[in-house]
This record gives structure tokens, sequence and C-alpha cells, in this order.
């Protein structure tokens, strides 16, 4: 949901809240008809009153294709921690930069990468996370191709590393160069 739906519903969901109250004290007897049927047709007798009518159907038609919408991206973590296991030894928590670690290493090592980005989404299921992919493919090289490999890198790098199986990857070639990308020596 957008900003602009939300910023609507903040507005929205009291105005509701509010009429429901009131209608509820008439129910109840709790406000009496000589008020409210005295302020009813004062009401009704108001062009504002059509105005505030409009305005609450356009945010009702504007709210109602979110209720509908099949939009599951969510937001990358970027910090975090995604529980493992939990077991009798305990929970077992690993860091979202550390699965972005362990995948852009596994992805870099596959011949035709040469810049990877990733990111880790929350998803609910029987795997907790979902990894999305933003590689640099090296001129000259099948993106299907290195795509599977990077997809089996990153799977045998996350089974082995953290036994997580079966971690679904979305892979995207964001630039495709020909020139070898300059990286920092790392010292082991």
């Amino acid at each position: 949901m957008g900003i602009i739906r939300r910023l609507i519903l903040l507005f929205y969901v009291p105005a509701v809240l509010a009429a429901v109250a009131i209608c509820a004290g008439v129910c109840l007897r709790l406000i009496p008809e000589n008020l409210w049927r005295n302020e009813l047709d004062f009401l009704i007798t108001r062009e504002e009153t059509l105005a505030v009518l409009a305005v609450m159907a356009l945010a009702s038609l504007i709210l109602l294709p979110a209720v509908f919408s099949r939009n599951s991206k969510g937001l990358p973590l970027a910090s975090g921690d995604v529980h493992l296991e939990i077991g009798k030894p305990g929970e077992v928590k690993v860091t979202v930069p550390a699965i972005v670690s362990v995948v852009e290493r596994a992805a870099i090592t596959v011949g035709g990468v040469r810049e990877a980005k990733a990111s880790v989404y929350q998803q609910s299921g029987d795997m907790p996370i979902k990894v999305r992919l933003t590689i640099t493919l090296g001129q000259g090289f099948s993106a299907p191709r290195v795509s599977e490999a990077t997809v089996a890198a990153i799977d045998e790098a996350l089974r082995t590393a953290l036994e997580l199986p079966n971690v679904p990857v979305e892979v995207k070639v964001n630039e495709v160069t020909h020139a070898i990308i300059e990286r920092e020596r790392r010292v082991v």
C-alpha cells in the first residue's frame, strides 16, 4: 500500500469510527431522540453534507483496489535476524548482512558475473526468506545460463553454510559489461 493510500486511511478510519460511535449511541438510546433528529434535519439540508459524502465515497474507491491487490514484494530486510532453527540447543539466528554476504560471495564465483548485489526479503511459509540478486553480466555470456549457474551456486552456499535448502532466488541482470570490475584485494 502506497503512502497516498495510507494518508487517506489515516483520516478515513477515524471518521468511520466516529460515525459508528454516533450510530451506536442512537441505537442504544444514549443520545436523546430530539437532539439527533434536530441535528439530522440540519445536516440533510446542508450542501457540505453532500461534499463530505462524495469525499468518503472517493476515499472508499481509492482504498478498494488495495483489498484485491496481490502485490507481496515487501520491503527488503536491511538488518535483523532470521530464525533458522528452534530446538533443544536453543535458537539459531543469522543476521541479514551475513546472508547477503554468503549470497554475494557465491554469485561472484560464477563465471560471467562481474558484480553482484543481493537483497533479502521476508516471506511467509516454510522458507522465511527470499533472495533477490542483481548482477552485472560479462559480455559474451548467456544470461539464462549464468542465471541458472548463479542460482545453483547460491543454493549450494546457503545449504552448506546455513543449512537453508531451496531458498527462492530471483536473478536480475542489471547491466552487461565488457570490462572486468576492479575489486579490493582482501587478505585472508
